[in-house]
């Protein structure tokens, strides 16, 4: 369990690089979604353009992505060649209340094609964040559920929740569709239940000019997998030859081969991938 909560959180990590912090465990990460495409519901207040100074420092797009869902697209230059990153993002009401589910995405340059999810990528892993949205005129207030809050309700035995334990007694949140709306709109209305926030401000076209729209988001450590993005490097020989990609962090590698994900918790020495 340990592995698998670790590798999850790590490969999170790589893919966003900006929750903080070393005092907090930051936003929860669910294997599973807890909403679905038939749950999507139009919002268009949600669409133009927008910018934060917050994890996700700089300027975003939200724009459609068919029918009822959203990207949350990372702006860029016409002429810039990096890819860019972006959230897809389903919201609906439940209970009253507004939520979403959102996945990373890396978009390349065209703006259209994706890295994650095609049939050459063999390790992604659409993990999802999840939180209530409000939305106003000028502004829009993700609050992600919150990891330290749901660590302490579920080790008090306070709330049941499907999770996977790892050996240190942190919690991986498992539990299917169904069981997370139940819980989504019980503790709607809860305030340090949702209380990682992420707030986006509307960025109006007479003030497009006037701001930079090419920042990258600024980066930060997130506690227990401190990767940053583009960490993960080609096996050239450093290491046994099934891997194929390996991350280094502060403690442990992150080993990529074909069949699994391997992690390396030593502390000293030399790392290599052991069966998990």
């Amino acid at each position: 369990m340990r592995l698998l909560r670790s590798s999850a959180l790590a490969m999170f990590a790589v893919a966003t690089a900006s929750w903080p912090t070393a005092a907090s465990l930051g936003p929860v990460v669910s294997l599973q979604h807890l909403l679905t495409d038939k749950d999507c519901q139009a919002v268009p207040e949600l669409l133009g353009n927008w910018t934060t100074d917050g994890d996700l420092s700089g300027n975003w797009t939200l724009q459609k992505l068919g029918d009822h869902n959203y990207r949350l697209m990372q702006q860029g230059s016409p002429s810039e060649t990096s890819n860019k990153w972006a959230f897809d993002i389903c919201v609906a009401h439940l209970d009253g209340y507004l939520f979403f589910d959102a996945t990373f995405q890396e978009v390349l340059p065209d703006g259209k094609k994706t890295v994650f999810g095609d049939d050459d990528n063999l390790f992604w892993i659409p993990l999802h964040l999840i939180g209530r949205l409000e939305v106003e005129d000028d502004a829009l207030h993700f609050r992600l559920l919150d990891d330290d809050w749901l660590q302490d309700e579920l080790k008090s035995g306070r709330i049941h929740l499907t999770c996977s334990q790892d050996d240190e007694g942190q919690y991986l949140l498992t539990a299917p569709s169904q069981e997370l709306k139940q819980f989504a709109a019980r503790f709607a209305a809860e305030p340090k239940a949702f209380s990682h926030a992420e707030d986006f401000s509307r960025v109006l076209p007479q003030e497009v000019n006037h701001q930079n729209p090419h920042a990258r988001p600024k980066t930060a450590n997130h506690s227990g997998a401190e990767l940053g993005r583009g960490s993960f490097e080609i096996n050239r020989g450093q290491t046994a030859k099934e891997v194929k990609f390996l991350a280094r962090g502060n403690g442990y590698i992150l080993f990529l081969t074909p069949q699994q994900i391997v992690l390396s918790l030593s502390s000293s020495g030399r790392h290599r991938p052991e069966a998990g």
